[in-house]
């Protein structure tokens, strides 16, 4: 008689633990809210037991930290080298810098519309209190505060208090409204192929009209 092969329990080897378990957290924290969810609760998402996702993340500190930078690094560094492209020039439009912050996370939307969505809700959260992983994603190397200050000399009168008083509440306002564009109040501007060019244009101008407004 033919006997059934037994699966032999031991962990799994047909899936990557790690990345599963970002998946999960990146949508648990996107949605419910970092502070509403429990290691437990994304293991159980994960389809994993709590000891392998503490194997992996001892402390839901270090889940959070692995979820932003597994994004962030890579939009991060796209942003520093838009910025840096812009230095040094002296006719530069309020629009060029403010594309230079949004289209990084545009690209990023596009790339993977419905989990880049919920990490940016994430990012945007953490950051608005001042959250060390942000920030310390925001120094790296090369500040990107310091580079988008920089560039802002080259836009011709740009009223004084423009970078320092509104381009942290442009940005903020801009990024959520990117972050929240899959909600009804705008219309779902987003769907599988990524975000609506013509949603993304009006935000641009509409966030480079404020900075520069006076």
């Amino acid at each position: 008689m033919e006997m059934t092969a037994q699966r032999r329990r031991g962990p799994r080897v047909d899936l990557d633990v790690r990345e599963v378990l970002l998946d999960a957290a990146e949508e648990l924290f996107g949605t419910e809210g970092v502070d509403a969810v429990s290691l437990r609760s994304v293991a159980r998402a994960g389809g994993v037991a709590p000891a392998a996702l503490t194997h992996h993340f001892p402390t839901k500190r270090d889940l959070l930290d692995a979820v932003v930078k597994r994004r962030g690094e890579e939009v991060a560094e796209a942003i520093r080298a838009r910025l840096a492209a812009l230095q040094g020039r002296d006719d530069l439009t309020t629009r060029e810098l403010v594309e230079a912050v949004l289209m990084p996370f545009v690209e990023a939307v596009n790339a993977d519309p419905v989990r880049a969505i919920h990490w940016l809700r994430i990012v945007i959260t953490i950051a608005l209190n001042g959250d060390e992983i942000v920030a310390g994603m925001v120094a790296g190397d090369g500040d990107i505060a310091d580079l988008f200050t920089a560039a802002a000399t080259g836009v011709p009168d740009l009223p004084p208090n423009a970078v320092e008083l509104r381009a942290p509440i442009a940005m903020f306002s801009m990024l959520t409204a990117l972050a929240t564009a899959d909600l009804g109040g705008y219309g779902r501007p987003i769907g599988a192929a990524g975000i609506d060019p013509e949603f993304v244009d009006q935000l641009a101008l509409f966030t480079s009209s404020g900075l520069r407004a006076s």
